[in-house]
């Protein structure tokens, strides 16, 4: 009866350590096939399946250069992550291609100027002539009016009548060549003045887009992360001097063409950075395929393309611009906050696969 007693309740306590161990092997061996499962899928998929996508975080941005040729930039105002404001000064360049036409420009006003005052000079001495000249011309043809009679009836040599009518002849050409003068200056001024005023508002407008080398900011934002030096020359297809981001930011991804999926605007993401981890929703499929940039491309292969779509981000959400992120199918569905812990462990497990795939190729 004593080694009954002594061995009686150790029995239930092996049982349920047996049972226990069991269901231990069961549940490891379970959550193995699963992991290996998801493996195999991943890469047997290659994005098929699960999407997996690359993405980049922006805002819409501004370009301000300098769009004249053999630019040279004097000074810069800002440096990269600066915030400025709209109408503040960004750099002053000098060009000497502007400067050159300007120079021109400003040599033709003048000509022209003196034209047109020499018209007007000429026209002005014309007004005083024109009506001594008239006149002349009125009084010389009423004497040879009176000479030609006292000629018809014998009472003066035909040399006086010849030199009248030379001298009537006379004072009309010059009358008539006034008033011709007088018609042609009045159109050649005309032609002047139109030519000038072509001049003059092409001078002013050249002159304001230069304003004197000067380039300001045309939208408040953040200056980008390349900002160009002084001293620096643009080139003859032009560079940007800086880059402005304005508005809230948001993550422009490639699809992969292998993605046999509908992507749909409004569907829910997993985003994944190097710092945090968001949920994103897909705003718009952009109707435009584009190369992926250099940092998302695998060296010695194929230049991998994609057709763009665009994720909002959260509010209250920062993250840096040209941050590189990873884009995908929240698992199982599960986006809300309460499988936050099963998303960021199968994301875990997605990443080391990541790398994994990494040291193969």
């Amino acid at each position: 009866m004593a080694v009954l007693e002594q061995y009686a309740p150790s029995a239930p306590l092996n049982v349920s350590q047996v049972r226990w161990s069991r269901l231990r092997n069961l549940v490891l061996i379970a959550i193995g096939l699963a992991v290996t499962g998801t493996i195999l899928v991943y890469l047997i998929s290659g994005g098929v399946v699960l999407l997996k996508a690359s993405g980049m975080v922006t805002r819409e941005h501004i370009a301000i250069g300098a769009p004249f040729q053999e630019t040279r930039v004097r000074q810069v105002f800002v440096r990269p992550g600066d915030r400025v404001e709209a109408g503040q000064k960004i750099a002053l360049v000098e060009s000497t291609s502007v400067s050159r036409t300007l120079a021109e420009l400003a040599v033709e006003k003048a000509r022209l100027n003196t034209r047109i005052g020499a018209i007007e000079t000429r026209q002005a001495a014309i007004g005083t002539l024109l009506p001594a000249a008239e006149a002349n011309a009125t009084q010389a043809q009423a004497y040879l009016d009176k000479i030609s009679g006292a000629s018809r009836n014998g009472l003066v040599v035909d040399k006086l009548l010849t030199d009248m009518t030379s001298a009537a002849f006379a004072a009309a050409e010059k009358h008539q060549s006034l008033k011709a003068e007088r018609v042609s200056l009045a159109g050649e001024l005309a032609t002047y003045q139109n030519a000038l005023k072509e001049v003059s508002d092409t001078y002013e407008s050249l002159q304001r887009a230069y304003a004197g080398g000067a380039l300001y900011a045309p939208v408040a934002g953040y200056v980008g992360s390349k900002v160009m030096s002084a001293g620096a020359v643009l080139g003859p297809g032009g560079s940007d001097i800086a880059t402005i981001y304005t508005g809230p930011s948001f993550i422009l991804a490639y699809l992969p063409d292998s993605y046999l999926f509908d992507l749909k605007a409004g569907q829910r993401v997993y985003v994944r950075s190097y710092a945090q981890s968001i949920i994103g929703v897909v705003e718009d499929l952009l109707p435009v395929t584009d190369a992926m940039p250099p940092e998302f491309q695998i060296p010695g292969d194929v230049r991998q393309r994609g057709q763009v779509f665009k994720i909002s981000i959260p509010e209250g959400i920062s993250l840096p611009l040209d941050q590189k992120v990873k884009i995908s199918t929240c698992y199982f569905n599960m986006c809300d906050s309460g499988a936050g812990i099963l998303q960021k462990v199968m994301s875990r497990i997605m990443n080391y696969i990541e790398r994994i795939e990494g040291y193969v190729r």
